[in-house]
């Protein structure tokens, strides 16, 4: 695993320094969006719909940096779903064309459902943003 371990921060370090901030970002952003490890791209940051991998299995990073490191994840998640549910919510319950069972159906199971679709896209774009703010230097690998 040392090998590999090597290998990804030499590869690491040599995309990193080669690219400006924005293509950076936007690699950091594609690997966020592919939800995979945002140190080497190829390791798989879910080994299950919710539960987490401790570490890529590619190039071994830790991926909780810190304990409470995905609690910005966490809100987030929280602010984006809110926000849909107002949007979704807010011209529905104005319009008077919406029977009130559907606004209650809908109040009763978006708050559950939006969560739960962006769990695994927020949790993955922290951790690519976090390294976009706060780049992995060899030793934390």
């Amino acid at each position: 695993m040392g090998a590999i371990s090597s290998y990804c921060i030499i590869t690491y370090s040599e995309v990193r320094f080669s690219m400006t901030n924005t293509q950076y970002a936007l690699l950091l952003l594609r690997r966020g969006l592919r939800q995979r490890c945002p140190v080497c791209g190829r390791g798989k940051i879910f080994k299950g719909w919710i539960k987490t991998y401790e570490r890529c299995p590619a190039c071994n990073f830790a991926f909780e940096r810190e304990p409470g490191y995905y609690t910005g994840a966490i809100a987030v998640n929280l602010v984006v779903s809110e926000f849909l549910i107002a949007v979704i919510a807010v011209p529905l319950a104005a319009s008077q064309s919406v029977s009130l069972t559907v606004l209650i159906v809908l109040g009763c199971t978006l708050p559950f459902l939006f969560p739960l679709l962006f769990y695994r896209p927020t949790k993955s774009l922290w951790m690519s943003f976090d390294h976009f703010i706060h780049p992995v230097s060899s030793e934390r690998v």
